[in-house]
């Protein structure tokens, strides 16, 4: 679900999976970091800034993971693209669509159980919850 798209980048609502609230990616198509040029990282400055006030405003997010990895598609032989996972974390218990969210590990790497059944952080959204989130987010996001 498209949040935002500009001039290099887009912001992707990871309607996929909430388990973290209001989990993001910011996207390009260039292949390597050294790629971006001096706008594009300032676009990606002011991009991720207001990601984090959305979150804080909205979710209260306390603070936040922002990570490029980009391991997969070397491993899957895919063309790589530059993206970047924005991750909000939360100390205290969100209350949400008469949900309690709580950030199960936070404080730690935000992957770090992520492979274990029993450990990882649970995705306790619906696919509606999902797109009222994604609603929030989009009618909260102002770049100007």
């Amino acid at each position: 679900m498209l949040l935002y798209k500009g001039k290099t980048w887009e912001v992707i609502f990871g309607d996929w999976s909430q388990e973290f609230l209001g989990y993001s990616i910011i996207s390009c198509n260039k292949e390597t970091l050294s790629n971006l040029t001096s706008e594009d990282w300032i676009e990606l400055g002011v991009l991720e800034k207001e990601l984090e006030r959305v979150c804080q405003k909205l979710f209260g997010a306390t603070m936040f993971n922002f990570s490029c990895l980009m391991n997969n598609a070397y491993r899957d032989k895919e063309k790589p693209h530059v993206h970047f996972h924005f991750i909000p974390r939360y100390k205290n218990e969100v209350n949400l669509f008469n949900k309690k969210y709580r950030d199960k590990h936070f404080g730690y790497n935000f992957w770090k159980w992520d492979l274990n059944k029993f450990k990882r952080q649970k995705d306790i959204f619906t696919k509606e919850e999902k797109q009222e989130i994604f609603a929030m987010m989009k009618n909260e996001f102002k770049i100007i």
